[in-house]
């Protein structure tokens, strides 16, 4: 769960291997969210599909504060179950209006402390999202027997190996028996990514997971294939809003 108000910091683009439901408080974000661009206003609840690349900016002056949180694939299985959903629910709307809906998921999450209390109400919050707006199937990025989809595995495959490797587009397009334009190609069709953003957002889940050790922060960026330790907490910071040490206080 998160709780933050931006007024000029732009998170560049990203993924999240969990499901992100938010809802702006105040102000006005601008976001991208796969494909399609959007202006959430205040008392918009803002919906991100597990792996769907998405980023965020001010959309006014004064920027905007708003209140997220990121449930994992069990909880969300859990939900689909108390609703005899067929599969784990997807969602086809980035950014919805249903305010009193938005009210309530605020209110559950300023129960922040209140352990018993809150598990209750985000509970309730989200198995109503998921039983008004969520479609009840899993959704990939293409089809799991096409070319692009294939090729597109074998690309994770090698950059999750070592995520250290300054890759370049020449290696994956060997590894893959393609052109360097197909590399990018594929990246643009599966994953709505640069081949650059994609090896950054990477780097950064594997950093989060280590921040939250006791590993010093300078060898997690030298394990994670960052420069050094500030060249990490920049583009920690573009990613995630916070410092690595924030991060890791937080965690």
């Amino acid at each position: 769960m998160l709780a933050a108000r931006y007024r000029d910091h732009a998170y560049a683009l990203h993924t999240h291997p969990t499901w992100v439901f938010g809802v702006v408080v105040a102000g006005v974000e601008k976001l991208r969210i796969g494909r399609r661009r959007h202006l959430a206003p205040a008392g918009s609840i803002i919906i991100v599909n597990p792996e769907e690349p998405h980023d965020g900016e001010k959309g006014a002056p004064a920027g905007w504060a708003y209140r997220t949180c990121y449930p994992d694939a069990a909880l969300m299985a859990e939900i689909a179950e108390d609703l005899e959903l067929p599969g784990l629910p997807m969602f086809s709307e980035g950014v919805i209006d249903a305010p009193e809906l938005a009210r309530t998921f605020a209110n559950a999450h300023r129960l922040a402390g209140q352990a018993f209390e809150q598990e209750a109400a985000m509970l309730v919050v989200l198995r109503e999202l998921v039983g008004r707006f969520g479609d009840g199937k899993r959704r990939g990025h293409a089809s799991d027997g096409s070319e692009t989809a294939r090729r597109f595995r074998r690309y994770g495959e090698l950059i999750a190996a070592d995520l250290a490797t300054g890759f370049d587009l020449a290696e994956l397009a060997s590894a893959a028996g393609v052109t360097r334009f197909q590399v990018i190609r594929d990246f643009h069709r599966a994953a709505g990514m640069t081949p650059g953003q994609y090896l950054r957002d990477r780097r950064i889940r594997a950093a989060s997971a280590l921040i939250k050790t006791d590993m010093p922060l300078a060898e997690i960026a030298v394990a994670t294939g960052f420069a050094d330790q500030s060249h990490l907490t920049r583009v920690f910071k573009t990613i995630k809003g916070l410092s690595p040490g924030a991060w890791r206080a937080a965690a």
